[in-house]
Parts: C-alpha cells; structure tokens; sequence
C-alpha cells in the first residue's frame, strides 16, 4: 500500500486512465488520486459509437459511463477535464498542465505518474482534407458531430476510407440510416488483419449487402463546394460523390508528451513498458493505447490497441502505483467485429503474420454448424486454424460466420494463452446440447482436420493456393464431388464433375498421371473423395479446404 502523503498523478482518462484511477482508489483509500485529460469528456464507450450513428443506441448518454462528478464523491479522484499536460519533469515530479478553458498554466506534483494519453486518428495532409463533413470518430464530440450530420438528412452518399474494424462497423450503420456507403482500401482486400482468404469471404457478403468496396486504390484527394462542404472524394482511379467522408486509416499512440520527458518507445512507437507496466523512468508507468505490449504467441514486442487491453494495463499499473505487484504478460490480438450479419474474429497469428515471423505453418479451413444440426436457427461458422508444424501448437485462429463465433474464439485465446498443442484441443471437455453445440464442437472438429492435415494423414488445400495454381495455369484435375444439381446451379471453372456416388465405380475417367483436388460444398464429401481415390491406387490427391463455402471468389453455371 502507498502511504498517506502519496500523490498519484494519471494524464489521461477513458478506458485506461479512470481504470487505473478507480483501482488505485480501492488499493490505497487515502492516497491523494488526481487525473488530467483535455477531452469533456472523461470514461465513455468508444466501442458503441458506430452503433448511435446507426441509431442501434439511441441516447448519447448511454456512451458516457460516468461523469467526474461520480469519481470524486464516490472515490475522492479529482478529474480535471480539459485539461492538457504539457511538460513532465520526471526529475522534479512535476507536470505542467494547461487550463485549456481559461488559458492558465498550473503545475502539479507526483510520486506516481501514469501516462494514459492514448492515441490518435491519422489524418493525411492531402488537399481539401479540412473541409466540412470529413470526420475521424475517436471521441464524444467527434460521434455527436457525425450523428448530427446524418440526422440532417442532407447525407445521401457517404464514403468511409479504410476498410478496417470501424470502417466496417460504419458502413453497416451507415447502410442501416438509408445512405449509398463506398468503402476505400488501399490494400487489395477489407480487414487488413485477417488472411486473405476469410477477408475475402467478408467483402463479399458486405458487397451482396449494398457497399461498394474499392480495393487497391488510394485516395488522392477532396473537393468540395462553395459553402466548404466536401461534395468529392478523388482516388487513383476514380471520383465518388461524398455528402460525408469517415477516415478510418488507422490510429497512432499519443507518446510526444513522453518522449519530451526521455520516456522510452519502443519499436512499434509506443512507450516501451515491463510486464508491470512500468517506463524506463522509474516511478512512471504507461497503459492503454500509447503503451507497447508483448505478443504471448511470438514473444515480440506489438502494439495492439484495443479498450479491453487498456482497461487490464490501467488495473495492473494501479496495483503496481500503490505499492502492490501485479504483472501484464501480454497480448493475442484478440477482436471480433459484426459485419452486417457475419460475425468476424480473430486470435494469435494469422497465416501471413505466422510465415512473417518464421514458422513452419500448417493452415485448415473448416466449415461447421454453431449447434446441433437439426436444432433450429442454426448457422454456418468457418474456421481457419494455423498451427506450427514442427511444434504442432496452435498459432492462431480466423472464424467468421451467421453463427456463435465469440465463443469459439474465446476458447482459442484461452488455449494459446498456455500454449495448447492442436491436439490438445481436440479433447477439450467443452459444453455441448443441441441448442449451444454439436456433440463435439466447431472447435474440436476443426482441430482434428489440422491434426490430420499435420500427421500427414489427410492432404488438404486452402481455396486460394487452389485459384493462384488454377490463375497461374498449373496442370490439375479440379474434381466437384457434388451431386448433379449442386453442380449445375454454380461450379469452380474448369472442374471436372464426377459425383460421389459415383467416383468408386468410375475412377477409370480420371487420369492417374495427374493431380487430382476434389471439392464440394463444405469439405466432407470431398475428404471422403479423397479417401476413395488414395484407396483406388492414386496417388497425388488433394481435397480443398472448405471446398465452396470458404470459396470467395465467382462461380461459374
């Protein structure tokens, strides 16, 4: 516990800020507990924001949890809001802090100080980017000015740059208050953390729902009209009519106040902290979006942003502040995000970020029902698992889907977190009735497909190797499994159809010189495709990963 005469100083509120505040507050009842932030605002829900503008949340009050009036009759915390620290003398203790209201300069003392100062939207300096009605959505004001602006009904056509969780989240929102939504991403799919594959499969379903997607395209700049409203957005390729503009590019930590101090970052540019979250300064610690984190699965420094972090950082750097000792290993990514009506997530590594980092990689996609099969209202789920091949730990986890995804991605983040083995997973005791699983859940089966693919039991396929081998001219038998009609109502180009039950009794169609990959719907009669042929004497066969429900690109009829 820190003593009585003790000041805790906190520059920053929000998620980590007034957690740390609150949690110091119960380790040390009379320590002196005072928080500066430049914002009116001081703990709201930033998470919600996208869901009042679509009018899903209906009263702003909803998002502001709790006003600086509560912290200090309920826990004697000072807030001062707006409020900017300015200087911090780390020899001295000292932060000048500037009155932003009155434009006075006040210092204030400290034995403890935690940095919360979070991180901020990127803003290109491109031409016309300070017209009216080009938002970034950060903070209260910045929701309430976007909400205003689509409630004026002026808003026909909205462009959101930046296909990302809230450029998503945005456009769904957008979408559901009547406006023509485009989406622009310079990358040449939606949803930069996820593997092309999956990202590819969410793009399509936000396209069936309305959006325009533009990818590989970049915007160049904004024009607009006589009263300095946008009106134009111009791209590399095209124009697009913009009533409103959303930059979601992306954020960056707030870390020039710390560095000014010789407070350390590190190399993802955020403050470099220990696992008990403390600076290289000792005595000042640093939490939430402009602190650095470890990532449990690769051991490197990340920078992951996210409120869920930054509410854990704030709780341990409190306990640390008031003379306890608590510790903050680390982070998996961990996210998921509501598309329309897929559920999207993602945990650990992805495929790409796996090879990146130099592992051997073994990747499944697995497609799997949510519940029981014949319980109604159940849905589809896709899995990707990618696992170390020498280790055969697990690395990470995508999954998106109409069905239940949270859990599933949920129960991964538990397993990496100690390092489970994909064997390991595919006897895990988890819950199991009709209306919450199938008797051996998602998660289990999809863990038992890698754990063949890895024992070399099973050759399996990822639907995109297929299209880049299939793009690139390479010599395979493309093999649809399905029956006539699945066939005839959408088939891969180029496929050979031969049924299922009928491929035993018909091998002598197929040429044994060649490789064959079989497909079909979901995976399962393709693998049983597989062990048809592997039986008959052929010996290059493959089956495709997922086979048509994780295929993201056209079919053919």
């Amino acid at each position: 516990m820190a003593s009585n005469s003790q000041d805790l100083l906190i520059i920053g509120g929000v998620a980590a800020g007034m957690k740390a505040a609150a949690k110091a507050r119960r380790e040390s009842p009379a320590m002196k507990i005072t928080v500066v932030t430049d914002e009116p605002y001081i703990s709201y829900a930033g998470c919600g924001m996208p869901y009042f503008i679509g009018d899903i949340i209906r009263d702003s009050k909803k998002l502001i949890l709790r006003e600086p009036a509560y912290f200090k009759h309920m826990h004697n915390i000072d807030v001062l809001t707006r409020h900017q620290a300015t200087v911090i003398h780390t020899k001295a203790k000292q932060v000048k802090v500037k009155n932003l209201e009155k434009n006075s300069d006040l210092t204030l003392r400290y034995d403890k100080l935690i940095i919360a100062t979070g991180a901020q939207p990127i803003v290109p300096p491109l031409p016309g980017i300070f017209l009216n009605n080009i938002f970034t959505l950060r903070t209260v004001s910045d929701v309430l000015r976007i909400r205003a602006c689509v409630d004026s009904g002026r808003v026909k056509n909205a462009v959101i740059v930046g296909g990302g969780l809230i450029g998503l989240e945005m456009a769904e929102n957008l979408v559901l208050r009547g406006i023509n939504v485009s989406v622009i991403e310079l990358l040449g799919r939606i949803l930069p953390p996820l593997d092309e594959d999956m990202a590819l499969l969410v793009q399509k379903h936000v396209m069936e729902k309305g959006v325009e997607v533009i990818t590989s395209d970049g915007v160049k700049s904004f024009e607009g009209n006589t009263s300095g409203a946008v009106t134009t957005v111009i791209t590399g390729k095209r124009q697009l009519p913009a009533d409103m503009v959303v930059l979601s590019i992306g954020i960056k930590p707030n870390t020039n106040l710390a560095q000014e101090a010789g407070i350390v970052t590190g190399a993802s540019r955020a403050i470099k902290v220990n696992e008990r979250m403390e600076t290289n300064i000792p005595g000042v610690y640093a939490i939430g979006d402009c602190a650095e984190n470890i990532h449990l699965v690769t051991g490197n420094p990340a920078w992951i942003p996210l409120g869920s972090t930054a509410a854990k950082m704030g709780r341990v750097a409190a306990i640390n502040a008031t003379g306890g000792n608590d510790t903050f290993k680390g982070v998996l990514g961990t996210l998921i995000v509501k598309v329309f009506e897929l559920n999207v997530g993602k945990v650990g590594l992805s495929e790409r970020e796996a090879v990146k980092e130099g592992f051997e990689v073994e990747s499944a996609i697995i497609p799997a029902e949510d519940k029981a099969h014949y319980y109604p209202e159940t849905k589809d789920i896709l899995i990707k698992l990618i696992a170390d091949t020498t280790t055969k730990k697990l690395l990470g986890a995508e999954i998106i889907g109409e069905g239940v995804v949270d859990k599933r991605i949920d129960i991964i983040a538990t397993a990496l977190t100690f390092g489970a083995t994909v064997d390991q997973i595919s006897k895990l005791d988890l819950a199991y009735a009709p209306p919450y699983a199938m008797s051996m859940d998602a998660i289990i089966v999809a863990a038992n497909v890698l754990g063949n693919k890895l024992s070399g039991k099973t050759v399996g396929i990822l639907p995109s190797k297929v299209a880049e081998r299939h793009d690139r001219g390479e010599d395979f038998i493309l093999l649809d499994v399905r029956t006539e009609s699945e066939y005839k109502n959408g088939h891969i180009k180029g496929s050979k159809h031969l049924p299922l039950d009928k491929l035993a009794s018909r091998t002598q169609e197929l040429d044994r010189s060649r490789e064959i990959i079989a497909y079909c719907r979901a995976g399962l009669r393709a693998a049983h495709a597989y062990r048809i042929l592997k039986n008959a004497g052929f010996y290059n066969v493959k089956y495709m990963d997922g086979s048509i429900l994780a295929w993201p690109y056209g079919l053919e009829k």
